[in-house]
């Protein structure tokens, strides 16, 4: 168990449907990045949010092995989602890759209604929690942010139900004024820390995507951000036993509906 959990968000500049590009380009940002538990990654960070024109099934077969290669090398879990193709049906999945080599997987709830998605791909229907070096981690995937509804929170028997909330997104930047609040208003409401990664450039369709991946506090309060239209890697350690002292001296989760 790590009382102490050191997260890497990569927040990387991505080439629409250009995967080994990206997977490069993602590479050489780690290279100098500090040892880390936790490397985050954005939503589809190899292709970019393709829901206009999905990426060929040979350019993704890959991805997944790579995020192993990546996991070992760095030995730390790694986070990020890729379109995979299962039994016929496409999902937006989210992967959970540790170095040991176990995998664990969340596919979309939310399809962003203002694009193709909802047409090319399958809404998920769960919810895991990922479990990793004694932390609880609850992972969402961009427009799933809109609904607190489907993350929210719980305490069961005294225990909480997560301690990260983990957002990968392609969250455009004329709507990043409410992935700022939204990030804050989650981190507020479910008592947890909240990783937002997020990714900068322009889509095939003249979308611009500012960035502002950011690591925010249980209080609401930003922790670090990453600067507007800048590919970087950001980082923080988040310590449990603050966040346990916060949730007992502040005990709103007992009072929750």
């Amino acid at each position: 168990m790590k009382e102490h959990l050191h997260i890497c968000i990569v927040q990387n500049e991505i080439q629409w449907n250009k995967v080994p590009e990206n997977l490069d380009a993602i590479e050489s940002l780690l290279a100098d990045a500090e040892p880390s538990d936790l490397i985050v990654l954005p939503e589809m960070f190899a292709t970019g949010f393709v829901a206009d024109a999905l990426p060929p099934e040979a350019e993704t077969a890959g991805i997944l092995d790579w995020m192993h290669d990546l996991s070992e090398r760095h030995d730390a879990a790694v986070a990020g989602s890729v379109t995979v193709n299962e039994g016929g049906l496409r999902y937006n999945r989210l992967f959970f890759v540790t170095p040991d080599g176990a995998v664990a997987h969340y596919d979309k709830r939310h399809l962003f209604c203002r694009s193709l998605e909802p047409r090319l791909y399958q809404p998920g229907d769960t919810l895991p929690i990922f479990r990793y070096e004694g932390w609880k981690i609850c992972p969402q995937i961009c427009y799933d942010l809109r609904f607190p509804v489907w993350c929210r929170n719980r305490v069961v028997g005294g225990e909480y139900k997560y301690d990260l909330l983990l957002y990968v997104a392609n969250w455009p930047e004329a709507r990043v004024a409410v992935w700022n609040t939204l990030l804050a208003a989650r981190a507020i409401e479910n008592q947890c820390f909240v990783a937002g990664c997020n990714c900068v450039g322009i889509d095939t369709l003249g979308h611009r995507y500012s960035g502002e991946s950011q690591l925010v506090g249980p209080t609401g309060r930003v922790i670090v951000r990453a600067t507007q239209l800048q590919p970087q890697v950001i980082s923080a350690t988040l310590s449990l036993p603050k966040l346990s002292g916060f949730r007992a001296s502040f005990p709103v989760g007992s009072d929750w509906d």
